[in-house]
């Protein structure tokens, strides 16, 4: 009997590797497009409250400026997760001027991180696409915030013992799947802790995302602990969608990873970055795509019901 489980669990898990290396992994490039992550570098392991916005924004701006020297010019700049700190609206303020004219003079689509009040007690965490004459023509807001780092639940009942000061207001939560349609191709975004959570990728990708892209900021972290496990991350999100993912964090890492998940580039922590690659844009389905979670949520009831009937029939022979 035990021989038989033996060959048994080796044959599903030789079908597991038939099937994962016949899988498509999101079909022929439709086309490609060039990609710059930019990277304003810095130190590590301060939280928000303790760099002034100004900084943050005038480093990234630094590192930007190699790509004003690049003939043809890059399609797609992607900046990173809220880089762009702001006390009013984004909208007639200096920093969208500002970010306005950069894409004007990338001639590019940029794309970028923004943090603006919503009311006295909440904010947006919002990716905003300028198209090349510097117009907004696209926004997402963050869906999966961060517990305790961008919202506390049960905010009221929590004060009562704990100091939230460092968290005095709540992101408010976004909807939607996640695609942005850009003149440099349709994007799927991830925004920073939403690049663990597979149904966001495949949302985006079920509604035409044909790149991945993660905008990110982890730069509190003073180890390279959490920037690894994202990257490990933005790999597995390759592998389900069948589409390359490309990342950008303020202080790192920022990373290409193909649709096969092989890390193509990753920048150093802490230091000043530019990545630029020429990544392909992809339409096809994997079965994740379009299967999503359902196998394995089906595998592992199957799993707990053939162990408790192998308990059952244990108990009853003893």
């Amino acid at each position: 009997m035990v021989a038989a489980r033996g060959v048994a669990i080796l044959v599903v898990l030789g079908l597991a590797i038939a099937l994962g290396s016949l899988a498509s992994d999101g079909g022929p490039a439709v086309r490609s497009i060039t990609v710059a992550a930019v990277q304003g570098g810095g130190r590590r392991g301060l939280d928000k409250e303790q760099v002034d916005p100004a900084t943050v924004l005038a480093a990234q701006l630094r590192a930007t400026r190699p790509l004003f020297e690049v003939s043809p010019p890059t399609t797609l700049v992607l900046w990173p997760e809220d880089v762009i700190a702001l006390a009013g609206p984004l909208r007639g303020s200096p920093q969208g001027a500002l970010m306005a004219e950069e894409a004007r003079r990338l001639h590019a689509t940029l794309v970028a991180g923004v943090t603006q009040p919503a009311s006295a007690t909440a904010f947006r965490n919002e990716i905003v696409v300028w198209d090349a004459h510097g117009r907004i023509v696209g926004t997402f807001e963050k869906v999966h915030r961060v517990p305790f780092g961008e919202y506390v639940p049960y905010r009221s009942f929590i004060s009562h013992f704990a100091n939230l000061s460092e968290v005095p207001t709540d992101a408010i939560a976004g909807h939607g799947t996640g695609l942005l349609r850009t003149p440099a191709g349709p994007l799927g975004a991830l925004v920073s802790f939403e690049v663990f959570y597979a149904d966001r990728s495949r949302s985006s990708v079920r509604a035409g995302a044909e790149l991945l892209i993660v905008p990110t900021n982890t730069s509190s972290y003073a180890t390279a602990q959490v920037p690894t496990q994202e990257v490990a991350a933005d790999a597995v999100q390759a592998v389900e969608t069948g589409r390359d993912v490309v990342q950008a964090a303020p202080t790192g890492y920022s990373s290409v990873v193909d649709q096969r998940g092989r890390v193509l580039q990753r920048s150093v922590l802490g230091r000043q970055d530019l990545l630029t690659a020429t990544v392909p844009l992809r339409r096809g389905f994997t079965p994740y795509d379009h299967l999503g979670d359902l196998p394995f949520l089906v595998l592992a009831a199957v799993a707990l019901l053939a162990a408790w009937a192998h308990q059952r029939r244990t108990a009853r022979h003893s």
